[in-house]
């Protein structure tokens, strides 16, 4: 489909999502007829949003359900991480290709994933051979094999070995490699992995569905999938929503007060993407809060938190064990610090990119073009986050204390969900994560639908981000898309905490 009337059509269905919230507010309670009549409503617009989550059923492009660039990395990154590590991945391939098929003979630049710089292919290849001694015959022999199949894909294979490389942590690849191995790089077993992903979502909502509701989950689900990239980067991987799986189980089972099993589950979240720590510390500033009230702790808390750290003991300690020992640890960090510290990725959404846009732009730039600038400041190779490092700082602590300030006059369930408001102030996520806050609009949403509360201002917003971005990006902004949706965040957080301050402290419905 033309991707100007498939953003119409995503535009179309945010707004009858977002309308029937406000319609909800506005039925009387005595009205079950209507009320009723408006949840079958909101479950229609959530199928519609689910079929245009697919492309409007397209998937690929009408081809099967595979993302052979993902898989490559992430079968690759898997089956082969005790010897490729996190920065030896290209390597060992145009090795292993000079053996066998040779797809990559006219390659002639790679990335360096230590630097995340595109160097030419001799400086890559400058220290091969002691990525192929780390394999025995036998391993070699697999690799070879593997790469047989994964390269018979048509791809433009120059640019994925210029890619940033496998970024699945040790715990991922611990519960990736069962499955790998069970498939294989069989075409057929390409596409069984490929179907992983989309088996965990269908589960995942269905239980969301059983222990929220379904108007509740519908919502969730319709920001999840309204999401922009989520599908076409992630769908037909290897188990790239196991953490997002993982989060959504661990606020069922909050919900359900089955707290040590949500801390089980927060646990595998954390140590598969570790940003999902942000849903765990603003989850315990709540508790904090509340055993400062109540001057005891909340029944629970303990258990919580003990399946959280038994989660993460067992995943990190079994990892460690199957890769080599803890050192595969250090080395997922060290990966995990460049993409950090890389300049300027406008598939992203941080504060960074906004508050860098504000303080290297003249008065007059930011008047003409805030919304629309003509350049991302954060890309000019003039402009370095170092030297805007203390404004930054600042700005973030400022607003992590008003996210805080807001969690503490919200039920436990939204503070648990609103975890991606501190991911935006202190980390660059790429945009296909952000899917996530389909979690925090369900928990706005419940909260509003079960408790009774007002339109939740922070809800609507959300759904005003992703129509904003489908409208954005046909006003021919160049590609700022990214740097948009990064503002629209930022005005979301603001909206949701302020409405969380001066609104009455509900009861917890957790």
């Amino acid at each position: 489909m033309n991707y100007f009337i498939a953003g119409i059509l995503r535009i179309v269905i945010l707004e009858a999502s977002a309308a029937l919230l406000v319609m909800e507010r506005a039925i009387d309670r005595a009205a079950t007829r209507l009320r009723r009549r408006r949840k079958i409503a909101s479950i229609v617009v959530a199928a519609l949003a689910v079929y245009a989550f697919t492309d409007f059923g397209e998937l690929r492009g009408g081809g099967p359900l595979v993302h052979p660039w993902e898989q490559y990395h992430f079968f690759l990154g898997s089956k082969y991480l005790r010897e490729v590590g996190y920065f030896d991945l290209y390597k060992a391939t145009f090795l292993v290709d000079r053996e066998g098929p040779g797809v990559l003979g006219a390659v002639r630049a790679t990335r360096d994933l230590h630097t995340f710089d595109v160097v030419d292919l001799e400086r890559g290849l400058a220290d091969a051979a002691a990525v192929r001694a780390r394999f025995s015959d036998e391993r070699w022999a697999e690799l070879k094999a593997d790469w047989q199949q994964l390269s018979r894909w048509p791809m433009r294979w120059s640019d994925i070995v210029t890619d940033h490389g496998n970024s699945g942590s040790p715990a991922w690849a611990l519960v990736a490699l069962p499955f790998v191995e069970l498939f294989g790089s069989s075409r057929a077993g390409q596409e069984a992995l490929g179907l992983l992903d989309l088996l965990l979502a269908v589960a995942l909502f269905a239980f969301l569905a059983v222990t929220f509701g379904a108007e509740t989950t519908a919502v969730g689900t319709t920001i999840f999938c309204m999401a922009p990239f989520v599908f076409n980067y992630l769908a037909g991987s290897i188990l790239r929503w196991d953490w997002l799986f993982a989060l959504g189980m661990a606020m069922a089972f909050w919900q359900r007060r089955r707290p040590f099993v949500a801390g089980a589950f927060l646990g595998y979240a954390i140590v598969s993407k570790l940003f999902p720590i942000f849903f765990l510390v603003t989850l315990g500033v709540w508790l904090a809060a509340e055993a400062w009230r109540r001057r005891r702790l909340r029944p629970g808390s303990f258990r919580l938190f003990g399946g959280v750290a038994l989660s993460a003991i067992v995943f990190v300690g079994a990892s460690a064990a199957a890769f080599g020992g803890f050192g595969i640890w250090q080395t997922y960090r060290e990966r995990i610090a460049v993409t950090q510290q890389e300049k300027f990725y406008a598939n992203q959404y941080s504060l960074q990119t906004v508050y860098l846009q504000a303080a290297a732009s003249t008065p007059s730039e930011l008047a003409r073009g805030f919304l629309k600038p003509r350049v991302i400041k954060q890309s000019e190779p003039n402009v370095d986050v170092a030297q805007h490092r203390t404004g930054l700082l600042v700005v973030r602590l400022l607003l992590t204390l008003l996210i805080l300030a807001a969690v503490v006059r919200a039920g436990s369930l939204e503070a648990l969900a609103v975890g991606p408001f501190l991911i935006y102030v202190w980390l660059t996520v790429n945009a296909y994560y952000w899917n996530m806050l389909g979690l925090t609009a369900l928990a706005l949403a419940a909260r509003q639908f079960a408790l009774g509360d007002r339109l939740s201002a922070g809800l609507v917003a959300l759904h005003v981000v992703w129509g904003a971005y489908y409208l954005y990006q046909h006003l021919n902004a160049g590609y700022a898309e990214g740097y948009f949706v990064a503002v629209l965040l930022l005005a979301t957080l603001l909206v949701w905490a302020a409405q969380a301050l001066i609104s009455p402290a509900p009861a917890d419905a957790a």
